[in-house]
C-alpha cells in the first residue's frame, strides 16, 4: 500500500523513527506526537504494516545498518555502526541481521569492500567462442501491477546472471534454459515474485522460488530476487550440465561436457576417481586449449592428488598442478567458476598469494557463490586465520546446504576447531565430513591426530590403522609435505601422530 493511503496518524509515527532511528522509541511517545491513542496506534500498525510498532522500528534499524556497510567507507566499523542505529545488544543484533538478509554483517561489509574495488566495468566479458550453458530471461508477467515492476525485476536477474561469468545470457530462442516470472500484489501492500527455471529441451522444471517484499522498498526488493534468485540459480544449472553430460555417450562431448563429466569425479576427492576425471580433462584442455575452465580445473585435480597422497610422485603433480593454475590465470576473462578452480589449484600447489588472490576475483564476481567462500576459507585456514576462515566454511555451507562439497567444508571447519583448541569439536566435524563422503578416508590422517590431542588414545591409534590400511608405508614427513599448512598447525599434527604411531 501506498504511504499516501496511510492514516495520518500512521504516516506521522512512522516519519518519527525515520528521522531519528537510534532513538529509544516508545509506542506511547509515538502515539503521543503522532496524536492518536497508543491502542489505536498498534491496530493501525497491524492492519497496514502487518507488524507491530517495535519490529517495524528494528527492521527500519537494521535497513539503515546495511545501507551504511554496502555504502562501505574505508573506516567501516560494525559495532559503530550497529550502536549509533540503536542496537545495543550486539550479539541479538547479528542474529536478527542474518535471519533478514541471509547473511552476516561483515560477510556484506567484505562483499560490498570486493565490488567497490572490482568494478563490473573492469570485468571483460566472457568470450563468446567459448562454449557455455545458456540462459534466456523472459519478461514476467504482471498481475495487477504498474509494468516497471516486472520489467525491472527480469532486468535486474539478467543482470546478476551476466556478471557470474560463466554462462551465456542470451535472446530466444538460443537458450538451454528459460527463466520465466510472474509478479503480481499481496497482501497488506506487498508484491510478491514467483521465478521459476525450465530446461527448455526437455520440458522439465529445474527450480522454482518465490519472493515477498515490501512495496515501498521496490529497489531493495528487485536487488533481493535478483541476488536470490543468481545465487540459487547457478547450482541448479551446473548439476544440470553435469547430469546431461554424465548422460551423453563419450564422443559426442564437447569441452565444456567433459568438463562438466569431470568435475563430479575431482569434487569427489577420491584416488581412482582423480585418475578418471584428468584423462576427461587431458582431452578438454585438448579441443579447447583456450578455455581456462578445464586447464583450471586440472589443476586443482592435480593438487588434489598430490596433497592427499594418491600419488607416488606428490612433487611431480604439485608442479603440474602449478603450471596449469598459470597457464589458465593468463587466459581467464572474469568466469567466476574457473577463478574459483584457480583458487583450489593454486592453493593445492602451495602458494597461497595466488590462491587468495583468485579467491578474492572469484567472490567479487559472485558473493553467492558456496564454492568461492570455501576456497576462500581455505586460504584463510592454512594460514592460521583460524576465526575468519570458520565464519567462511559456515557461509559456504549455509549458501548451499546440499551441496557436493559441503564434505569438505566441514573438514575445514575441523581444522580451524583443532587450530582453536578445541579437539572434541573437531572430532565431531570430522566423524561429520567422513559421514557425508564416506570416500574420505584421508581425513584419518588428521582425525587420528586430534584424537590423541584430545585424550582419546584408543580411539586416535584406530584411525590411524584405518588410514594406514589405504596409505600403506606412508610416514609423518610426508604427510607434513602433503598441504601447505602454517608451522603451528603441522607441529600439534605431527606431534598427534608420533604417539598414533606413526613413522616419521
Amino acid at each position: 500500500m501506498g504511504r499516501e493511503l496511510l492514516p495520518r496518524g500512521l504516516k506521522k509515527a512512522i516519519e518519527w523513527p525515520e528521522s531519528e532511528p537510534a532513538r529509544p522509541w516508545r509506542v506511547g511517545e509515538l502515539a503521543a506526537l503522532s496524536g492518536v491513542a497508543p491502542r489505536t496506534l498498534q491496530k493501525h500498525f497491524h492492519r497496514f504494516l502487518d507488524q507491530a510498532p517495535l519490529a517495524f522500528l528494528r527492521d527500519l534499524r537494521l535497513e539503515r545498518v546495511r545501507r551504511e556497510l554496502l555504502r562501505d567507507a574505508q573506516d567501516t566499523n560494525i559495532t559503530e555502526i550497529a550502536t549509533r542505529f540503536g542496537f545495543v545488544h550486539l550479539g541479538r543484533f547479528a542474529i536478527q541481521y542474518r535471519d533478514r538478509y541471509g547473511e552476516t554483517p561483515s560477510a556484506t561489509l567484505r562483499r560490498s569492500r570486493r565490488a567497490s574495488t572490482t568494478s563490473a566495468s573492469q570485468w571483460p566479458m566472457l568470450a563468446s567462442r567459448l562454449e557455455r550453458p545458456a540462459i534466456d530471461v523472459l519478461p514476467f508477467d504482471n498481475i495487477g501491477l504498474p509494468p516497471n515492476h516486472s520489467t525491472a525485476f527480469a532486468d535486474e536477474i539478467a543482470m546478476a546472471l551476466w556478471r557470474l561469468h560463466w554462462l551465456h545470457v542470451v535472446a530466444p530462442p538460443n537458450a538451454r534454459y528459460r527463466l520465466y516470472g510472474k509478479v503480481r500484489e499481496g497482501g497488506r501492500g506487498s508484491i510478491r515474485v514467483i521465478v521459476r527455471l525450465l530446461d527448455a529441451l526437455t520440458g522439465r522444471y529445474l527450480w522454482a522460488a518465490a519472493w515477498e517484499g515490501d512495496v515501498r522498498d521496490p529497489i531493495g526488493f528487485e536487488e533481493r530476487v535478483a541476488h536470490g534468485a543468481a545465487r540459487a540459480i547457478q547450482p541448479v544449472l551446473l548439476d544440470a550440465e553435469i547430469d546431461r553430460a554424465v548422460h551423453l555417450q563419450r564422443g559426442d562431448l564437447t569441452a565444456w561436457g567433459l568438463t562438466m563429466r569431470a568435475l563430479p569425479c575431482v569434487t569427489a576427492v577420491d584416488a581412482v576417481a582423480e585418475g578418471m576425471a584428468l584423462e576427461l580433462l587431458d582431452e578438454a584442455m585438448e579441443r579447447a586449449p583456450h578455455d581456462p575452465l578445464p586447464i583450471a580445473t586440472a589443476a586443482w585435480c592435480r593438487g588434489l592428488r598430490a596433497g592427499h597422497h594418491f600419488t607416488a610422485r606428490p612433487e611431480v603433480e604439485r608442479a603440474a598442478a602449478s603450471e596449469l593454475a598459470a597457464r589458465a590465470a593468463k587466459l581467464n576473462a572474469g568466469d567466476a567458476l574457473a577463478e574459483t578452480m584457480l583458487a583450489a589449484g593454486y592453493t593445492l600447489a602451495h602458494d597461497l598469494a595466488s590462491a587468495a588472490a583468485h579467491a578474492d576475483r572469484a567472490l567479487a564476481l559472485d558473493g553467492g557463490s558456496a564454492w568461492a567462500w570455501g576456497r576462500s576459507a581455505w586460504v584463510k585456514a592454512y594460514h592460521g586465520q583460524a576465526s575468519e576462515a570458520l565464519e567462511e566454511f559456515q557461509i559456504a555451507r549455509s549458501l548451499a546446504p546440499a551441496d557436493r562439497l559441503n564434505f569438505l567444508w566441514s573438514v575445514g571447519i575441523a581444522s580451524t576447531n583443532f587450530q582453536n583448541g578445541r579437539y572434541d569439536e573437531s572430532i565431531r566435524w570430522y566423524k561429520r565430513a567422513q559421514a557425508e563422503n564416506p570416500a574420505s578416508t584421508w581425513t584419518n590422517r588428521f582425525l587420528a591426530a586430534t584424537y590423541i590431542l584430545a585424550g582419546r588414545a584408543d580411539e586416535g591409534r584406530r584411525a590411524l590403522d584405518t588410514f594406514m590400511r589405504h596409505y600403506p608405508g606412508l610416514t609423518i614427513s610426508a604427510v607434513r609435505s602433503s598441504l601447505p599448512w602454517n608451522a603451528s598447525y603441522l607441529d600439534r599434527t605431527c606431534e598427534g601422530l608420533e604417539q598414533a604411531g606413526m613413522r616419521p
